[in-house]
Order: C-alpha cells, then structure tokens, then sequence
C-alpha cells in the first residue's frame, strides 16, 4: 500500500508525540508501526521531505548498489543500511 505524504507527516507527529494512528484496515498493526518507526528514523536523518514521493525514479550506478549490498554482508543490518541510503529495505534483498 502506499500512503501520501500527509499521511505519513501525521502518523510521524502522531509517533513522536508517544500516540499510535489506527492501523489502516487489512494492514497488520505491527508492520504498520515498524513502517512509522523507519518513517521517523528516515525524517530525522534526511528532514521530513524525504517523505514525500519522487517525481523521478532515482538512478543508481552498479558501484553504488554494489557499495550498500557490501555494507549487509559486511555485517551491517540491511534495515540500518536503507534508511541511511533512503531507500526501502527490500531493496537490499
């Protein structure tokens, strides 16, 4: 599911003000406030716009993927290693 910006502002503000927003129908309530807890990490990391959806898909080289996927098996954790590059942690897998 993807969810607009305000939506995410809100249920930021909502997490950092120590609340939970109603877990939206047909999502599980504890993914769901995984996915607000890394909205947060990633709004304190890169400022709350980052938030917002892209306009344009972001293109990567083959060294910069290569670079985030040696981060993992160096040892890193794949979610530390996307939030960090501002990307979703699926990506890594």
């Amino acid at each position: 599911m993807k969810y607009d910006f305000v939506f995410k502002l809100n249920c930021v503000e909502l997490y950092r003000n120590g609340q939970w927003p109603e877990t939206p129908a047909g999502i599980g309530q504890k993914n769901f406030r995984k996915r607000i807890v890394t909205w947060s990490r990633i709004a304190d990391i890169y400022g709350i716009d980052t938030l917002k959806h892209p306009s344009t898909c972001k293109e990567r080289t083959a060294e910069g993927r290569y670079s985030l996927v040696a981060r993992v098996l160096a040892g890193e954790s794949q979610k530390s290693v996307a939030i960090i590059a501002g990307i979703d942690s699926g990506l890594l897998s």
